[in-house]
């Protein structure tokens, strides 16, 4: 069992389209980002396969920033401001083999996660995840370690309408977020 704190850098690939009467017009768009920081706690067993060799398997929890992403759409000379996805939480389970050294475990990690959301703002976006880390021994049955992990989700589509004096505005944001999080943290191993 163990908690860990850091960074993390979220970046989205997006594909968007706007049209107004059925007809697609120029315009621009941008998003707020999420908080940087990150807090994840993690809980797990490690099964011996050899002297020197484990297997682990786990579960993984991480609360999000909470605040709702908002797009800001610049279209036919007016700004409109559109709420986006809410992330709520994240949550995973994956496996960790891993090789014990002189001093410390150093370990891969594999699983899925998920990143809930505020229903009324889209579905869960579910992905996958990648990992390299480091355990150390520091006393009796408390560790430190430190843990690099990369997360590449599926392509959600969120459409949005805007009632203008004019007409409608329709709007489409196709996004693929993915996750590079870099953890310290210290555990406690029964």
């Amino acid at each position: 069992m163990d908690v860990g704190a850091g960074y993390r850098n979220i970046t989205t690939t997006t594909s968007s389209s706007v049209t107004f009467r059925g007809n697609a017009i120029p315009y621009s768009m941008s998003s707020s980002k999420p908080s940087s920081a990150v807090g994840v706690a993690s809980a797990g067993y490690n099964f011996i396969l050899a002297p020197s060799y484990y297997l682990g398997v786990g579960v993984n929890a991480s609360p999000a920033s909470g605040l709702a992403q908002q797009t800001t759409i610049v279209a036919l000379n007016k700004t409109y401001s559109v709420s986006g996805i809410k992330p709520i939480y994240n949550y995973g389970v994956f496996i960790t083999p891993g090789m014990l050294l002189e001093s410390g475990l150093i370990y891969a990690k594999v699983g899925s996660q998920t990143q809930v959301v505020n229903s009324n703002t889209g579905s869960n976006f579910k992905g996958y995840l990648f990992g390299l880390g480091y355990r150390q021994p520091v006393y009796e049955s408390i560790y430190a370690f430190g843990e690099f992990d990369y997360s590449k989700y599926q392509s959600q589509t969120i459409a949005r309408s805007i009632v203008t004096s004019s007409g409608v505005i329709n709007s489409s944001v196709t996004s693929t977020p993915q996750n590079i999080r870099l953890l310290l943290g210290i555990g406690y191993q029964f």
